[in-house]
């Protein structure tokens, strides 16, 4: 079944028997819309939108939260254009159909590290989400071409942040994989906007 909303670059976690998907690039804009997908009846069923949309933003699920980290949206890289993103994370909670943000007025959430977009996805391992690589256009700590080697490591059991092992070779548009104990991230653009490469790099989580 077709989704009930048109964007590419969204975001995208699997909870229990459900796909959520979640922002995205619509046209020139970043719909705030999401939806949940469930393959056993091959039905979609619109949910609580996201507080700030937001395309080609770090998501994934610790099995009972969708956690979506920083990426692009409006005010800053609204269309599929390379901008400085934001730091936001949004989690939702689907016992309750409902979103908390680090926007939200008096919100206690730990803002992502650096603000940057085309992380691709995050993953969950070892009770943490590891946010790697990413673009941007003059945000600091980036390689001449406005890439990140940075890995930032949420626990959302404490909120707290800290940073991993960098990546040998900066990155964007990559999309991590755990497979075993170890992370894969192969591909990715070496500079912001349109590029490519053919890295393949592990890391074992510590």
């Amino acid at each position: 079944a077709p989704m009930p909303f048109s964007a590419g670059s969204s975001s995208s976690a699997v909870i229990g028997s459900h796909v959520y998907v979640s922002g995205g690039i619509g046209g020139s804009s970043t719909p705030s819309q999401a939806a949940r997908y469930t393959p056993a009846t091959n039905t979609w069923q619109a949910i609580a939108p996201m507080p700030q949309g937001r395309n080609h933003a770090a998501a994934e699920s610790d099995g009972l939260k969708m956690f979506v980290f920083g990426g692009r949206g409006a005010g800053s890289g609204d269309g599929n254009v390379v901008a400085n993103g934001f730091d936001t994370v949004q989690i939702y909670n689907p016992v309750t159909n409902t979103w908390v943000s680090s926007l939200d007025a008096g919100s206690t959430l730990k803002p992502l590290p650096q603000a940057r977009g085309g992380m691709g996805t995050a993953v969950f391992t070892n009770g943490e989400l590891w946010v790697m690589g990413g673009e941007t256009s003059t945000g600091a700590g980036a390689t001449a071409d406005g890439v990140y080697s940075r890995v930032d490591i949420y626990n959302p059991t404490t909120n707290t942040w800290r940073s991993g092992p960098a990546m040998p070779t900066a990155r964007h548009g990559i999309f991590p994989v755990l497979t075993g104990d170890q992370i894969h991230v192969a591909g990715g653009g070496v500079k912001a906007g349109f590029s490519s490469s053919t890295v393949h790099e592990v890391l074992k989580p510590v």
